[in-house]
């Protein structure tokens, strides 16, 4: 709401694309502003660089959301999130490897065929552990991307800044060794220094360093646009005073160019093809929990240390994902941050619908804390109308079938909730005495 009451803070608004999909109110949201900003979606789950392929299903829903906001371009990141029938829920990093980067131009070749006709653009990752097989250093790899692929490059800064720091390597000469005339947008974002190692947390301010590596792409990029990502610790002044601060740096002069060669021809190699998706495979399930960690010969060659340093941002991730799926234990999310820290590692991940399943665990663990147990029940009770299960996967699945469900508070009042038929039918809840 205070956006909405000054919005010359900003020019345009992006929106996570998979939220849009199990989230009908923010759906609504994201249509609505796009009637006074541009909205663009950034994908986090397409996983187009999965030796194993691309999920089209997901390309589609991305593609139809697009239009239905009428983005001038659309975003995904060089990664893979799902291996070996494993959705990993983490923005892996894949190896500097020309194979993965033909693996990668397969699958966006795949995915482009679904979408509009706007620009499709790569987000450069943040990494948590290092191939032992790299064959590239970063720049040189989204040299190759962006060669491969012919798409744009979504220029996370803070990734870069983050990458380069604890490969021990000078984030400026980094970044100028990028391709940064195919820079079609910047992602800026805060961190932390941890046990020695700089995580892109999205939670903090934007660091000096950050800032003028900022500065750095915008004297060559005059008219990129550029993003502040905060997801946590959200205040509007602090944000306002970011943004004044990137639009205050020096630009330069723009020759209005973008030039990306097309894709064309992508032949992988059938060994080398095969290799990448044992590899993502194993990983996947130690990531995810499904294995232990140091049981597969690629986690050894990588080392125990950076996998489980892997699982811990995995955990934390797990936490974003879950916690805004609770709507009113998310009103006091100190404690309840605090709760699923507790409760969530001691849960194998779900190999599908984790986000949904790992709320529910946290919503039944909450029914056992006194002061938050009244805004369980009711979050618990929403949970059940959105969805059925768990199956024997320990999953749940969005629930088809009608339903209608109570839920009786300490004050005496009962909520109840209704869905009707279909799984994207709106859950509808009402409070009486």
């Amino acid at each position: 709401m205070d956006l909405m009451a000054s919005p010359s803070t900003v020019d345009f608004v992006e929106v996570v694309a998979e939220t849009c999909y199990t989230q009908r109110s923010t759906r609504r949201e994201a249509c609505a502003i796009r009637e006074i900003w541009p909205v663009i979606p950034h994908g986090v789950k397409l996983s187009v660089g999965s030796a194993e392929g691309v999920d089209l299903d997901k390309a589609r829903r991305l593609g139809a959301l697009a239009r239905e906001l009428r983005a001038p371009m659309v975003s995904e990141h060089a990664s893979f999130t799902r291996a070996g029938g494993v959705d990993v829920g983490h923005l892996t990093q894949l190896p500097r490897t020309r194979e993965a980067i033909r693996v990668l131009a397969r699958n966006v070749e795949r995915v482009r065929r679904v979408l509009p006709d706007v620009p499709f653009l790569l987000e450069n990752v943040a990494w948590s552990f290092l191939w032992p097989d790299d064959e590239l250093d970063e720049p040189t790899f989204y040299q190759e991307v962006v060669r491969a692929t012919g798409c744009p490059l979504l220029l996370d800064v803070g990734n870069l800044y983050a990458n380069a720091v604890n490969e021990g390597r000078d984030p400026r000469a980094v970044l100028l060794a990028y391709p940064l005339e195919s820079v079609a947008m910047v992602h800026v974002a805060g961190g932390v220094m941890e046990h020695g190692f700089y995580f892109d947390t999205h939670a903090h301010p934007v660091p000096p360093e950050v800032m003028a590596l900022v500065g750095e792409v915008v004297a060559r990029r005059p008219d990129v646009p550029v993003m502040i990502e905060r997801d946590a610790n959200i205040t509007l002044a602090e944000l306002a005073e970011e943004l004044r601060a990137i639009r205050r740096l020096p630009r330069g002069t723009s020759d209005g160019s973008l030039p990306i060669e097309k894709s064309v021809g992508i032949k992988l190699d059938d060994e080398a093809h095969e290799v990448l998706a044992r590899e993502q495979a194993q990983l996947a399930a130690e990531l995810a929990g499904t294995a232990a960690i140091g049981t597969s010969e690629i986690s050894r060659r990588i080392g125990r240390d950076a996998i489980a340093r892997s699982r811990g941002i995995l955990d934390r991730k797990r936490i974003d994902d879950a916690l805004p799926m609770l709507m009113h234990l998310g009103r006091t999310p100190a404690p309840v941050r605090e709760l699923a820290e507790r409760v969530l590692p001691t849960k194998t991940r779900a190999p599908r619908k984790a986000a949904p399943t790992d709320a529910w665990h946290i919503a039944e663990a909450a029914l056992a804390v006194p002061e938050l147990a009244a805004a369980a029940r009711i979050d618990v009770l929403l949970l059940r109308a959105r969805f059925a299960g768990p199956d024997r996967d320990g999953a749940l699945k969005p629930r088809a079938t009608p339903f209608i469900g109570f839920a009786r508070l300490d004050d005496g009042r009962r909520v109840r909730a209704t869905k009707g038929f279909g799984a994207l039918a709106a859950v509808m809840m009402h409070t009486a005495r």
